[in-house]
């Protein structure tokens, strides 16, 4: 009876394993370098000019000349009226383009993920052992049915 408690206690420790897998994952690192245009934004702005001009006792204009050079941005506006020059310039708004070096660094930083478990699934082993013990016990429930009828038999 000894021996049976044995295999039984032993049957029931060898059925109840559980494998927890490790994993280590490496941490990866990618750092890229970026060189981009920024837009920098110049105001535009303006110049204004005023002469006036007045002739001398003989009718003559003391104002000789005026010449105007301007770059590919700047607009002007000459008006001469009553004796007034007026020249307005204009210098349109423009856009500078300045380069820029970004570093952008990529960490892949590994996380547990849950692993759902699958439960009430045995391996082949634990499943022999399993019929094992069924055919065990229904061996030993006949065995006591028999015994205690032959016993109740034997009162009669």
């Amino acid at each position: 009876m000894k021996k049976i408690v044995f295999i039984a206690f032993l049957l029931l420790l060898i059925g109840c394993k559980t494998k927890h897998p490790v994993i280590q994952v490496p941490v990866k690192t990618v750092e890229r370098k970026v060189s981009t245009l920024v837009p920098i934004y110049i105001p535009g702005d303006s110049a204004l000019l005023r002469t006036v001009f007045e002739c001398d006792s003989l009718n003559n204009v003391l104002l000789k000349g005026i010449s105007e050079q301007k770059g590919g941005n700047v607009g002007s506006n000459i008006r001469f009226k009553d004796g007034v020059m007026d020249y307005k310039a204009d210098f349109k708004p423009d856009t500078v383009w300045l380069p820029s070096d970004t570093i952008y660094i990529e960490k892949d930083v590994p996380f547990f993920v849950k692993v759902p478990k699958v439960e009430y699934r045995q391996t082949k082993f634990q499943a022999i052992f399993f019929y094992i013990g069924l055919i065990t016990a229904v061996a030993l429930g006949v065995w006591l049915v028999i015994k205690l009828k032959f016993n109740f038999l034997k009162l009669k």
